[in-house]
């Protein structure tokens, strides 16, 4: 019974999102208690309490691009629609051109890619984000852009990861909304 209402409820969320999680159906089918540890680390990653909707998913967005998933990057996207945040937002944070972005948004997308592409530190952005928004803006940035990138490697070990083409997402999200 607890099986079906999981998977119910995963279904429910792939019809909001607009992708598929079969790697979510899978640790359902597998045990809920794996299922219950994994809610836990999406909810704990999840909240968005201390920065503008589009500084959270941009930080979310090239998260996800870093670890290289083409359905991860997709529901991120969705998700950034659904929160409001300018299609030509998304797209300039997609294309990893960052010179027409407001400034804060630009330092999030910097940092994102230092931290989670390249593993390496980027003091300047980081001092332009805690500048915009504080300490707790800083903490939530990070956790979103890491969260972001986690995700993927659990759908990579378990072989579910799909390789992420940006051209084709740049295409596909604004086929959704032009």
């Amino acid at each position: 019974m607890l099986k079906h209402i999981a998977h119910f409820l995963i279904r429910r969320a792939e019809r909001r999102i607009g992708v598929q999680f079969d790697y979510i159906h899978q640790i359902a089918e597998t045990e809920i208690g794996l299922l219950a540890r994994y809610n836990k680390i999406f909810g704990f990653l999840d909240p968005n309490r201390k920065v503008p909707a589009q500084a959270y998913h941009t930080a979310r967005l090239r998260g996800a691009i870093a670890a290289d998933c083409g359905t991860c990057v997709e529901a991120e996207i969705n998700l950034a629609l659904i929160a409001n945040v300018d299609p030509a937002i998304i797209d300039l944070v997609l294309s990893g051109n960052y010179t027409t972005l407001p400034a804060e948004i630009a330092a999030i997308a910097s940092l994102a890619d230092a931290v989670a592409g390249r593993r390496v530190d980027n003091p300047e952005a980081r001092g332009a984000i805690r500048k915009a928004f504080g300490e707790a803006g800083l903490i939530e940035i990070s956790l979103a852009l890491n969260g972001a990138a986690l995700l993927p490697g659990v759908k990579r070990a378990m072989g579910y990861a799909t390789a992420c083409d940006i051209q084709t997402i740049r295409k596909i999200a604004k086929a959704g909304n032009g």
